[in-house]
């Protein structure tokens, strides 16, 4: 490759010196620069040359320490006066090689103090968020809408963190913090609706019994006219007021039952309503029980999963089968194509596996590159072809990611629960069966 601006050529030659871990001396410099502009002068020329790529090697320098410094924040640490020092030292245009060379060492061992000062204080503040989100959940102990969205903020705030999950995480706790809001404003309206129909339920039983009262106080003042009648003619008056307040008791009767009635129809409808947007809430909740990136179950998704189909299994005498995956030399697919490509290599895996699952299956990501499926009424026979025949649909489709296209593989080990086994330990026993798939050669599936 041949660059004709000089300035082009040597910030090249600094990305290759980075690229290629080398040391930036200037020989190193001097010799990648020719590398790439396919010459290499002698005599004076390249004297003078050398004397243009220092200059340039250093204002290249002074550039890369300026850019660094905001990522190292405000505080009283040497490393400021260190580097603004060595960018000086960099642009004088006096300053001998030796003394540049002390400069820079000065600065890479201020640096490499104030990298691990961030460190630490990256990890105190994870520590400090993670005690936020605990006590948040502690004191909302009673909004069980709360709890699957404390979960996902306490597994997002684990190291390593990035950027692209917490954005992730920021983007569907926000949705999921606006469908509750809007669900709770509901059912708190439900439950209102609820107390006022009970109050004047309680009202209307109320003025029923008092008009009960006043009809007995009634009837028994018509039955001390009739006692105390001497004739027909006294007694046909009381015997008239006695049927008038039996029927107007009667009408009361009929009114008060059908106003009850329509208040029990109005007041099932608001319990229903209130149950119904408790369960929407659960269900808002459950969206945080899976893992971010793959849309898998997270652990806690997981450990709720198993506990269920477990439950399950013994009702119905039937029996339940787990799979432990691992992608095979993920980390060299991580440090070789970048950790993007290795969330996408993830999310990949993920998407197979859905496709190829049965329904009433279950996919969780147990953390990393490791995932685990639950096979319900499947035995252990069933359950190693079940995981075979996703190995052999993985390889049929290659993962592509713009001009990179690859096979994934996975090993994996199978373990059918115990009747009264732990899930937890049929879980290892599995992961036990992928680690010796891996010793045979991995892309394997073992029976454990």
């Amino acid at each position: 490759m041949t660059e004709n601006n000089p300035s082009e050529t040597a910030r090249h030659a600094l990305r290759l010196l980075a690229s290629r871990r080398l040391a930036p001396t200037p020989d190193n410099f001097a010799s990648i620069y020719y590398e790439i502009a396919g010459s290499k002068p002698n005599g004076d020329a390249q004297a003078a040359e050398r004397a243009v790529l220092l200059r340039e090697l250093c204002e290249q320098l002074a550039c890369t320490v300026e850019c660094f410094l905001p990522a190292l924040g405000e505080g009283d640490t040497p490393v400021g006066p260190a580097a603004w020092t060595l960018i000086q030292a960099c642009r004088s245009g006096s300053e001998s090689l030796a003394g540049l060379n002390a400069k820079l060492a000065a600065f890479r061992q201020w640096l490499s103090l104030a990298m691990e000062d961030q460190s630490e204080i990256r990890r105190a503040l994870l520590g400090l968020l993670q005690l936020v989100f605990e006590n948040i959940g502690e004191l909302s102990l009673d909004d069980r809408w709360m709890r699957g969205q404390i979960e996902a903020l306490m597994k997002a705030s684990e190291a390593p963190i990035s950027l692209r999950r917490l954005d992730e995480l920021r983007r569907r706790l926000t949705e999921v913090i606006h469908k509750q809001s809007s669900l709770k404003s509901k059912s708190i309206e439900a439950q209102e609706e609820m107390k006022r129909l009970l109050a004047a339920f309680m009202e209307r039983l109320s003025a029923a019994a008092e008009i009960s009262g006043e009809h007995h106080r009634q009837m028994e003042a018509c039955a001390k006219k009739i006692e105390s009648a001497h004739s027909i003619a006294e007694i046909a008056p009381a015997i008239q007021d006695a049927l008038s307040a039996t029927r107007w008791m009667s009408q009361e009767a009929a009114r008060n039952r059908d106003e009850l009635s329509a208040m029990k129809v109005k007041a099932e409808e608001a319990a229903a309503e209130v149950a119904r947007l408790r369960k929407a809430l659960d269900l808002a909740s459950a969206s945080a029980r899976h893992d971010l990136l793959t849309g898998a179950l997270n652990r806690k998704g997981l450990e709720e999963a198993l506990e269920r189909e477990v439950a399950r299994a013994a009702r119905q005498n039937s029996v339940l089968s787990i799979a432990f995956l691992d992608i095979d030399d993920f980390k060299a697919i991580n440090d070789t194509h970048g950790h993007s490509f290795g969330d996408d290599a993830l999310a990949h895996l993920a998407q197979v596996a859905r496709e190829s699952m049965r329904p009433q299956d279950t996919l969780a990501r147990f953390g990393g590159e490791e995932f685990v499926i639950l096979m319900p009424d499947t035995c252990l026979e069933d359950g190693v072809q079940t995981i075979v025949r996703l190995q052999r649909a993985l390889t049929q489709r290659f993962f592509a990611a713009g001009d990179t296209r690859l096979f994934i593989t996975f090993s994996a080990g199978v373990a059918e629960i115990g009747k009264d086994e732990a899930p937890m330990a049929a879980i290892h026993r599995a992961d036990r069966g992928m680690y010796l798939a891996k010793r045979a050669g991995k892309n394997k599936v073992v029976s454990a």
